[in-house]
């Protein structure tokens, strides 16, 4: 018994001599925060309150770099009423000023082997609402929205939109408090995503053949119908203008109307002569086979036909080159206007959008459906309707709307012109479907056949030009 407390009381005696120069360094780190205890990864020990907040304070009161892309930002943490919750964190610490803390500390320093500091993590007090609304405001500032298509003159095509930059607000909320709470790394890149642009629509192709009409020295107007959306382009399509030769389109469709079978080898010819050379002669023999031989009743049955077909601005008074001792009077809407005055021909007149209309009609007849099989069903077949735009298609003239789109384009058009106005309609097989344009200009007096031809090549130019491109977006 008595070796067993000799024993005792020396290894008690050796471990107080190992142990008390540790215990002596622990009294003099001892502070309000323990020895072998950090405060937010800091090393704080030996030091008073005071020091401790100064310390934590210093270090997270650096402003933080935020980065926008390439775009620096300086955010200071007073702004988003940042602070360290010294207290909290010493009431914490306080927590392992324990024996149990006391021994682990001395034992570890007494074999030269530190033990692993309990970390204290940090704690701060945060307006999360202020973090938003700073985001909020720099998102304001500098996100970019997506930019439409954009039309180009000079090359009569459209640029793709260009893609926009959205900040994402959850996500860079995370980091901005992240870079907030970390005395070392004080920066944060932001996370914004990219927003597709809006596809190249016909909003597009509509600024573009504005910007051309504009630099025609008269009034101009357009009218574009794309048969497989349905979607329009109309500029200044109601404008009354001299219907001349393109009113041949509505003859030939009410011819077909009244035959009960395919035309004979003398009506054939007739029509073939008015769409292939624009005869005024053999265009007054058909509107006679509208009425079994009378072309005035031919005139006015034609006439009612195109206010059934809701194509009230359009109308003949009398068939070709017959004269009145009175010119006719008839009102229209169209002609009707006081902002913009094509002095009509005031024995026949339409407009873009009227004789656009007729030939769409035309040509969705030939798909099987439409408003010509709508309105007379049992009067109209999809062949028909074909072979009044086969008969269309002799036209050999080559300039104006046809020559804006390629040499092997189908193209089927119904030109007319007199001294001031000049006008085309065609039925375009595009690259993503058939379209109509029906383009018509107007300068007082005399309207040069180079001006209105190259008019009207490039607004189809543009137009063929949008609709490659949307076939080539849709493969």
């Amino acid at each position: 018994m008595r070796k067993f407390l000799i024993s005792a009381l020396t290894i008690t005696l050796l471990g107080a001599a190992l142990l008390t120069p540790a215990y002596l360094r622990y009294r003099q780190n001892a502070g309000v925060v323990p020895p072998g205890v950090r405060l937010a990864g800091m090393e704080l020990n030996g030091a008073s309150q005071a020091e401790v907040a100064a310390g934590l304070n210093r270090s997270f009161e650096e402003p933080v770099s935020v980065y926008y892309g390439d775009l620096r930002i300086i955010l200071r943490p007073q702004m988003v009423g940042f602070q360290v919750d010294v207290a909290a964190m010493l009431a914490e610490a306080q927590a392992h000023n324990t024996p149990f803390n006391l021994v682990r500390v001395l034992v570890g320093e007494a074999l030269d082997r530190p033990p692993a500091p309990v970390d204290v993590p940090l704690r701060y007090n945060l307006n999360r609402d202020a973090v938003d609304n700073w985001l909020a405001d720099v998102a304001s500032r500098y996100d970019r929205p997506p930019l439409p298509p954009q039309p180009i003159l000079a090359t009569l095509s459209i640029a793709p939109g260009q893609p926009g930059q959205q900040l994402d607000l959850t996500a860079s909320r995370e980091r901005v408090i992240a870079a907030l709470t970390d005395p070392q790394t004080r920066s944060a890149n932001l996370i914004f995503r990219e927003t597709a642009p809006p596809p190249v629509n016909m909003a597009a192709l509509g600024e573009l053949l504005q910007a051309r009409v504009e630099q025609f020295p008269g009034i101009a107007s357009v009218f574009l119908h794309d048969i497989p959306t349905g979607e329009e382009i109309a500029i200044d399509a109601d404008v009354a203008y001299a219907g001349m030769s393109t009113l041949k389109i509505i003859i030939v469709s009410e011819v077909y109307r009244k035959l009960d079978a395919p035309p004979d080898a003398e009506v054939s010819r007739l029509i073939s002569e008015t769409m292939a050379v624009s005869g005024n002669f053999t265009a007054n023999l058909l509107l006679g086979v509208i009425d079994d031989g009378d072309p005035n009743e031919g005139v006015r049955i034609l006439n009612t036909s195109l206010h059934k077909l809701g194509l009230r601005n359009s109308f003949m008074a009398t068939p070709y080159d017959r004269k009145l001792p009175t010119p006719p009077h008839v009102v229209t809407e169209a002609n009707s206007r006081t902002d913009l005055d094509t002095q009509p021909d005031p024995y026949m007149q339409t407009t873009p959008r009227d004789i656009g209309l007729m030939l769409t009609m035309l040509v969705e007849c030939s798909r099987g459906g439409g408003t010509l099989l709508a309105a007379y069903e049992k009067q109209y077949t999809p062949a028909e309707c074909q072979q009044a735009l086969d008969y269309m298609s002799l036209n050999e003239v080559t300039a104006l709307l046809t020559s804006g789109a390629p040499e092997d384009a189908r193209v089927i058009h119904k030109h007319g012109y007199v001294a001031d106005t000049h006008g085309d309609v065609a039925a375009i097989r595009g690259p993503a479907g058939p379209y109509v344009l029906s383009v018509f200009l107007y300068r007082p007096t005399w309207l040069e056949w180079e001006i209105s031809d190259t008019t009207m090549r490039e607004l189809s130019q543009a137009a063929w030009n949008y609709f490659e491109m949307v076939s080539g977006e849709q493969q």
